[in-house]
């Protein structure tokens, strides 16, 4: 008997591990209530650079079994404010709006699996991995290694930008010749609640 359950203990053990709930896929967009990203512009001089800082801050963020994650991002910067309404969804993230409607496809479905699509005429494809070189403001805890994409405008303009999981866009760079010029840059990251107001 003794044998017996030597043979069979780690064919269980091999079978709990496999019923163990697997980890979920990365969702490359920023999700957690409160997550605060400060982006500057690196190719504009100072102090324009920093007066012109655009402010991202997660509001609301939705997860129900079985359901896409609806989030509420709200953008601030000297020219004012405004919020954004994601819905991410089977590792693709669309722009809506706030009653749901579908606006725009951002990454697609099974992203980064997705190699190529288009939407509204720009096309798109996945250039590849890479280790973001501003990975120092992260907590250690967070994946530095993003996923590379290149946007060609209907014009042939080109773009290309840097996909972290968990935060979203962490770089942008334009083709300016023969050089790759990046025009918007992850630059601080925290987590922020919102003043409360108090009445008199």
């Amino acid at each position: 008997m003794l044998r017996a359950w030597k043979l069979l203990a780690p064919a269980a053990l091999l079978l709990a591990l496999a019923c163990q709930p697997r980890t979920a896929e990365p969702v490359f967009a920023p999700w957690e209530e409160g997550l605060t990203l400060a982006f500057e512009d690196p190719s504009q001089p100072q102090p324009q650079r920093f007066s012109n800082r655009l402010q991202v801050r997660v509001a609301k963020s939705s997860l129900a079994p079985g359901t896409a994650r609806q989030v509420q991002l709200d953008l601030a910067s000297v020219r004012g404010q405004l919020s954004l309404f994601l819905r991410q969804q089977d590792g693709g993230v669309a722009l809506v709006a706030g009653d749901g409607r579908a606006l725009g496809q951002l990454l697609p479905p099974g992203f980064p699996a997705t190699a190529t699509w288009s939407e509204r005429g720009v096309e798109y494809r996945v250039i590849g991995r890479a280790a973001w070189s501003g990975a120092a403001i992260l907590p250690a805890t967070a994946d530095p290694i993003g996923v590379w994409v290149e946007a060609r405008l209907p014009d042939g303009a080109r773009r290309r930008t840097l996909f972290l999981p968990n935060h979203g866009e962490v770089e942008v760079q334009e083709l300016r010749g023969t050089d790759w010029i990046t025009v918007n840059r992850l630059v601080s990251r925290g987590f922020t609640d919102l003043p409360v107001l108090k009445h008199p």
